[in-house]
């Protein structure tokens, strides 16, 4: 059997960072919801223990989510299982759009269909948390609220479809380092979440929230100027996650477009269009 799987990538909505936790985590509330914008995988099954991957992506084997998403699928059930995996990476890297996750929730899902494991999401969850606090989320897809580390998802309501104007510079932005700069004064303010959720409820957004905003902007003032300019355009305008993507949203195409053509100008910046999904994966036999 050979698979095929469009992995997509999210934007944040709000996230609000509530506390530290005693591991020297964080607990977090976020909302997050997928957009078109996908990396591509082809799998099929080989026999154990061959496990070869083909991606644009290179990275040391032993450090790409997808391959510990394999290991960590075959050490918890047990079963044997090779495969080929050819991976283009269209998800820009370290951009606050968690690609990484995708991928590896995209291959959980695969590895449970490919074994016949039969594993519920409840146990893909399991398995999911370990690899990271965002590859929950994927496994639900959409629009979902996600709390503790992010391994506590509650799905959301879907919202209209919004047209994405997505902006990715050429650089990336690590997220240990920015949750290091977390000032433990800065943890007093939280978003009123009653309102948040009521006005999702109503499929409709309040002003968008990213607690990492100021954390960002002042190590890189040009993800600031970007966000301004689209506020010209747009009043729900965001930085992804902890970086370095900034997204406006958009109900009507015609000003997507005016807003474009105007951030064009910001050499260097990789501009694309996208819309909500409703899924964190696609997948096709």
């Amino acid at each position: 059997m050979v698979i095929k799987i469009h992995s997509y990538a999210k934007i944040t909505l709000f996230l609000d960072v509530i506390n530290k936790r005693p591991d020297d985590y964080h607990n977090v509330k976020i909302v997050l919801q997928n957009i078109d914008l996908s990396d591509f995988l082809i799998i099929k099954p080989l026999p154990y223990p061959y496990f070869l991957l083909n991606s644009n992506y290179e990275i040391p084997l032993e450090e790409n989510l997808i391959y510990k998403a394999y290991k960590a699928f075959i050490e918890e059930t047990k079963i044997k299982i090779g495969l080929y995996i050819y991976h283009l990476k269209r998800i820009p890297i370290k951009g606050g759009l968690g690609g990484g996750s995708s991928n590896s929730a995209s291959i959980l899902f695969v590895l449970n269909l490919l074994t016949n494991t039969e594993l519920n999401r409840d146990e893909l969850l399991r398995i999911a948390t370990k690899l990271g606090s965002d590859v929950p989320f994927f496994l639900y897809g959409g629009i979902s609220l996600a709390e503790g580390k992010g391994e506590k998802i509650t799905k959301l309501p879907q919202l209209p479809k919004y047209y994405v104007l997505l902006i990715t510079p050429p650089f990336g932005i690590d997220t240990k380092s920015i949750y290091s700069q977390i000032d433990p004064k800065s943890l007093g303010y939280h978003l009123n979440w009653d309102h948040v959720l009521e006005k999702i409820k109503n499929k409709k957004l309040p002003k968008l929230y990213n607690f990492f905003e100021d954390i960002v902007f002042r190590n890189y003032p040009l993800l600031k100027d970007l966000k301004e300019r689209l506020l010209e355009f747009s009043p729900y305008v965001s930085l992804s996650g902890t970086g370095s993507s900034i997204f406006a949203l958009f109900e009507d195409k015609n000003k997507l477009i005016i807003a474009q053509n105007y951030i064009s100008s910001n050499l260097g910046c990789k501009i694309r269009i996208c819309r909500f999904v409703d899924k964190g994966f696609l997948v096709k036999r």
